[in-house]
C-alpha cells in the first residue's frame, strides 16, 4: 500500500478590409492582454486559496477557530491547510528540511498489515488488497522538524497526513523510529525495527468533537510490564502521554477542501490532518542525552482504541530529527605533510587528536550536546604556518567564530547543527627571517627538473609576518617534472 521517500458580406474595396481586419485584430490582442492582466491580478499565482479567512478547521464542526502557531515556532500547524497564511510564518508549502511519504495506488495493488495486526506487534505481515471503505485510505505523509531558539523553545516535529476517503473520524499513529526498517511495504512478513525509546504519536479526531487529541507513547524493552499501555508482555509501547496546548496543536480540514501545493490536488473536507509538537518541553528530549531518529511512517487503526486493528499504512520515509549536533574538523596542507595536534574543550570525546593532509575529525553525526566547544590546533610540526582557518556553521542557534591567531574554532552548538572547519597550513616560510618579516617573494617555474629551461612568470607576492603566499596558477600541457623558484 506504500512507498516512500513532496495544473458572407460584400465586396470592400482593395486593400481597405485588409487594414480593417488588421486593426480589429489588434484591438482584440490589447483587450486580450488587459483581460490577462485583469486576472493575473486578481489571482495571485502562489495563492491556493481554500477558506478565504486562512482557517479550514472547526473543533465543534461548524464555527472555524484555528490556533497560532505553538511559539516560538512559527509553523502554522492548527489551520487545517498546507500554505502560510501570516506574514513571516511557515507551513507545509514553504518548511524547511520536508520529508514524504507515497502510498500505493489505491484498489487491488495496495497493501496494508494483514488482519489482527496491533500497535505492539513488531512482527507484522504485509498484504495487498483494497483499505475497506470505512477504514482511512491514506494517501501520504508529510514530516519535518527544527529547533526554535527562545523562550520555550526546542525540537519541533510537524506531521501531516492525508486519506482518500472521507470519513467522520480520524485514527492515524505515525511511528518514529531510530533505526530504518528495509523492505517494509513490500508483501511478506517482517519484523519493524524498534529501539528502546523509540516513538509512537496518535492522533485521534471525530468531527464535532473538538481538537484532534494527541499522545506520545515510547518503545519499551526492560523492566516491568506495568510500563506497558496495552501490552501485558515486554517489548511493548509503554505509558500513553495525552499531549497538551502547551506542547501541541492539531487540526483536520473539516471546514472545507484545501489544496496540496505538491500535488495540486484538492483534499474535501476531512481527508487532511496535522500537528506540531514541541518535543524537548513533552519531555522527549532529556537536558544533556542526545537522541536522534533516522525513519518514520503512518498507519491508520480501526478505531480510537489503542488496541484496535492497524490497517492502511505508508511505508517508512528518512528522516533526521534529533536535539544533538555535528562537528568537523578537515586538514589540509601544502608543499608537503606532517602530523598536526588538536585539544579540545567543552567535553568532546576524544578530547585530544592527530591530523594529517586529507585527514578529518567527525564529532557526530548528531553526538554532540548543544553547548559551547573550542577546537585548537595546538601542535604544529616545525617549518609550518598557519595559513588559513575556515568554519562554515549551519542550523538555528549554532555559530562558529575561527581566529587565525590563536589558531582556535569557538563553537557554540545547537540542536541539529553542523559546524564544518579547515584549516590549511604552508611550509613555504623564509628561512632565518624573523616573525614578522615581510617583502616580496617572485616565482618562476621550468618546464625541467634543473630550473633551465622555458621559464615562465608565476606572479610577485608580498610576504606578511614570514608568511610566503601561493603563486599564480600555472597550467601545464604535459606531463612531467617541474621545477619552481621563490626569490626575495
Amino acid at each position: 500500500m506504500s512507498v516512500s521517500s513532496k495544473h458572407g458580406g460584400g465586396a470592400r474595396p482593395a486593400g481597405r478590409g485588409t487594414r480593417l481586419s488588421f486593426l480589429a485584430r489588434r484591438k482584440w490582442r490589447v483587450l486580450i492582454a488587459a483581460a490577462t492582466l485583469a486576472i493575473g491580478i486578481a489571482i495571485p499565482a502562489t495563492s491556493f486559496a481554500d477558506s478565504s479567512t486562512g482557517c479550514d478547521f472547526a473543533p465543534n464542526g461548524t464555527t472555524q477557530s484555528c490556533s497560532p502557531p505553538l511559539a516560538p515556532s512559527t509553523f502554522e500547524g492548527g489551520d487545517g491547510n498546507l500554505v502560510p497564511n501570516s506574514a513571516g510564518n511557515t507551513d507545509w508549502s514553504t518548511v524547511q528540511g520536508l520529508n514524504t511519504g507515497v502510498d500505493l495506488a489505491s484498489g487491488s495493488g495496495d497493501n496494508a498489515f494483514g488482519q489482527g495486526t496491533k500497535e505492539d506487534n513488531p512482527n507484522v505481515t504485509v498484504v495487498s488488497g483494497s483499505i475497506p471503505p470505512n477504514k482511512s485510505d491514506l494517501t501520504r505523509f508529510y514530516e519535518a522538524s527544527e529547533f526554535v531558539g527562545g523562550a520555550n523553545g526546542g525540537n519541533f516535529l510537524y506531521l501531516a497526513w492525508e486519506r482518500s476517503n472521507v470519513l467522520g473520524s480520524a485514527n492515524m499513529d505515525f511511528e518514529i523510529n531510530q533505526a530504518t526498517t528495509p523492505g517494509l511495504g513490500s508483501p511478506g512478513a517482517h519484523t519493524i525495527n524498534r529501539t528502546a525509546g523509540d516513538l509512537l504519536v496518535t492522533f485521534d479526531f471525530t468531527n464535532g468533537g473538538g481538537r484532534p487529541t494527541l499522545g506520545l507513547l515510547k518503545w519499551v524493552t526492560t523492566g516491568s510490564a506495568s510500563q506497558c499501555f496495552s501490552s501485558s508482555t515486554l517489548p511493548c509501547w509503554g505509558n500513553h502521554v495525552n499531549l497538551n496546548s502547551s506542547n501541541s496543536e492539531g487540526a483536520v480540514n473539516n471546514v472545507d477542501a484545501v489544496t496540496d501545493p505538491f500535488t495540486h490536488q484538492s483534499l474535501p473536507a476531512l481527508t487532511f490532518g496535522e500537528a506540531s509538537i514541541n518535543l524537548t518541553t513533552a519531555g522527549v528530549f532529556p537536558p544533556g542525552t542526545c537522541e536522534a531518529f533516522g525513519s518514520t511512517f503512518a498507519k491508520s487503526r480501526a478505531s480510537s482504541a489503542f488496541n484496535a486493528e492497524v490497517k492502511d499504512f505508508i511505508a517508512p520515509a528518512a528522516v533526521n530529527i534529533t536535539n544533538c549536533g555535528t562537528i568537523k574538523i578537515h586538514k589540509v596542507t601544502e608543499n608537503g605533510d606532517g602530523t598536526f595536534g588538536y585539544t579540545t574543550t567543552g567535553g568532546l570525546s576524544p578530547a585530544t587528536f592527530n591530523l594529517s593532509n586529507g585527514q578529518t575529525r567527525t564529532y557526530g553525526p548528531d553526538t554532540v550536546v548543544p553547548g559551547p566547544y573550542s577546537v585548537t590546533e595546538s601542535t604544529v610540526p616545525s617549518g609550518w604556518t598557519l595559513k588559513n582557518l575556515t568554519c562554515t556553521a549551519t542550523g538555528s542557534g549554532t555559530s562558529a567564530s575561527p581566529s587565525l591567531a590563536t589558531a582556535t574554532a569557538s563553537i557554540t552548538m545547537a540542536p541539529q547543527g553542523v559546524v564544518d572547519c579547515t584549516s590549511v597550513h604552508d611550509s613555504a616560510t623564509l628561512t632565518g627571517a624573523t616573525a614578522d618579516a615581510g617583502g616580496t617573494v617572485t616565482y618562476k617555474v621550468y618546464t625541467d627538473s634543473a630550473c633551465t629551461l622555458n621559464p615562465v612568470d608565476a606572479g610577485t607576492k608580498t610576504v606578511t609576518n614570514g608568511v610566503v603566499p601561493d603563486s599564480n596558477a600555472v597550467t601545464f600541457n604535459t606531463a612531467g617534472t617541474r621545477c619552481t623558484t621563490r626569490r626575495p
